[in-house]
C-alpha cells in the first residue's frame, strides 16, 4: 500500500509543462506593461522603508511615554512624602505641645504639694 501511495503521489505531483496559452499570455503581458506598472515595482521597497520608519516612530512614542509616566509617578511619590512628612511634624507638634502640658500640670502639682 505504500508504495501503491508514493506512486500516486509521484503521478499527482510531476512536472507539467505550462502550455502554450499561458507561454503567450505571459508574453503579452510583459510586452503590455507600462512605465508606471514598473515604478509600481519599486514599491514595495518604499513601504518597507515606510512601515519601518513607523514602527519605529511607534516604538519611540512608547518609549517616550512609558518614560513620562515613569517621572508622574516618581512625582507622585515624592509629593506624597512630603504630605507624610508634614503629618509627622504635625503630629509632634501635638505631641509635644501635650507633652509640655503634661509636665506643667506635674510640675504644678508638686509645687501646690510643697
Amino acid at each position: 500500500m505504500n508504495d501503491d501511495l508514493e506512486s500516486r503521489l509521484r503521478q499527482a505531483l510531476r512536472p507539467v509543462p505550462p502550455g502554450e496559452e499561458f507561454s503567450a499570455r505571459m508574453l503579452k503581458r510583459v510586452t503590455l506593461a507600462s512605465p508606471a506598472s514598473a515604478s509600481s515595482r519599486n514599491a514595495p521597497p518604499r513601504r518597507v522603508a515606510a512601515s519601518w520608519w513607523l514602527s519605529a516612530g511607534l516604538a519611540a512614542s512608547l518609549l517616550l511615554a512609558l518614560g513620562i509616566r515613569h517621572r508622574q509617578s516618581e512625582a507622585q511619590q515624592r509629593l506624597a512624602g512630603l504630605a507624610a512628612r508634614q503629618q509627622v511634624f504635625a503630629a509632634l507638634r501635638v505631641t509635644n505641645q501635650k507633652l509640655d502640658l503634661a509636665y506643667r500640670t506635674v510640675q504644678s502639682e508638686s509645687r501646690d504639694e510643697l
